[in-house]
Order: C-alpha cells, then structure tokens, then sequence
C-alpha cells in the first residue's frame, strides 16, 4: 500500500462537517496544539488537520510513516454517519450485504502477516494484542478483541498450524461495523490493523 497524500475530497469532505459532528465522535476531541482534531486508534493519537491538510501522530510515535490509507481510514472514522452502540452480534465479512462478492481476489482480508507470523505461536499473538489494547476472546487456538476505534471492536481468531494444516486466521465483526464504513473502508480497516499488529518494530 502507498504512502501518499490522501485524495483532496477527502479533506474537503471533513472540511465540509461541522465540528459539533465530528467531536460528537467516541475517541475525538479539540486539538491541543493547533487546529483540527485529536483521534485515537489502538494505543496511538493523531491529529488530523484539515486547515492545513496534515496528519501527524502525537504519540507514542510521532515519526511513525502513516500510509495514505491509514490517513484515509481516520478521514473516513471522523466523516463516518456515527453509527451508534455496539450490537453485540459478531459476524464475518461475508455475512455484509454484498460481502460475500466483495470479499474476494484482491479485496479478500489482509490477514496472512498475521498466520505467518502468530501461526506457531499463538501467545505471542496475546502478547502482542495486549500491547495495543487487545482482550481475549473465546475463538480458535487463540483470538485478540481490538478497538482500533471506540465502538468498533474487531476479532482475530488464529488457528495455529500443525503437522497437518497451516495456520489461518479469521475475523469477526460487531454487525455495527456497516453503519461506520462501506465495505472498500472495512477493508482497509482490516489492512491497516494488520500493518500495525506485526509492525517490524513492535512485535
């Protein structure tokens, strides 16, 4: 994935929204520093600009190279039609209308970094969820709950592989997920948490 500048109707999007919208959002608030906004995901913040049409991470590192599409996924959470509580009902990317026909060739799930590296170790996998604010889940050889953002929580379910089988890694989804983003958004979610959980440095 790139590393360039998001599309301007991205930016003029945000531009166009109140900022009582936007705040309005779990994990958003007024810029300390500046203008703009201050947005969790996982364990980091951002401030995203749209005066100045920047997106800087605060902490914990702030010379970390954003992609164009993590960039874009924050655009997108702060514009998104704020869709409310949790469901409490996990469903897999299929189950979307229109996932099963989406969620194929090159739009299938980003979670091979995932089985490559975890496949033999499962509790490396807790290790490394525990680190960016991951929970157990009751799934597989072993599964990590994330919120990338507040209210959106996203399974990883890693059978690890045997003598037999290799390993495979699934992901579920609180059925809320759709009123956030469109299917091309929840995709680059699953891409962009997959970046960050085996992140060279990280694990």
């Amino acid at each position: 994935m790139s590393c360039a500048a998001p599309n301007q109707m991205h930016w003029d999007d945000l531009a166009a929204r109140s900022r009582g919208d936007v705040l309005s959002r779990e994990g958003v608030r007024e810029a300390t520093s500046g203008s703009g906004y201050e947005v969790t995901f996982l364990d980091a913040l951002y401030r995203v600009d749209p005066m100045a049409q920047e997106i800087v991470e605060i902490s914990p590192k702030p010379d970390r190279l954003l992609t164009e599409e993590f960039q874009i996924l924050l655009i997108r959470y702060l514009v998104a039609p704020n869709g409310g509580p949790i469901e409490r009902v996990e469903v897999s990317e299929k189950d979307f209308p229109g996932g099963v026909t989406f969620f194929q060739g090159p739009h299938t799930l980003q979670v091979r970094p995932i089985a490559r590296r975890y496949g033999r170790d499962p509790e490396a996998f807790e290790a490394r969820g525990r680190e960016l604010g991951g929970i157990p889940a009751p799934y597989g050889d072993k599964a990590m709950r994330f919120e990338p953002f507040p209210q959106i929580p996203v399974t990883y379910v890693l059978w690890k592989a045997d003598d037999e089988f290799p390993a495979s890694v699934s992901v579920l989804f609180d059925k809320s997920i759709a009123r956030w983003f469109e299917l091309d958004m929840i995709f680059t979610l699953v891409w962009v948490l997959t970046e960050r959980i085996v992140e060279a440095d990280g694990a």
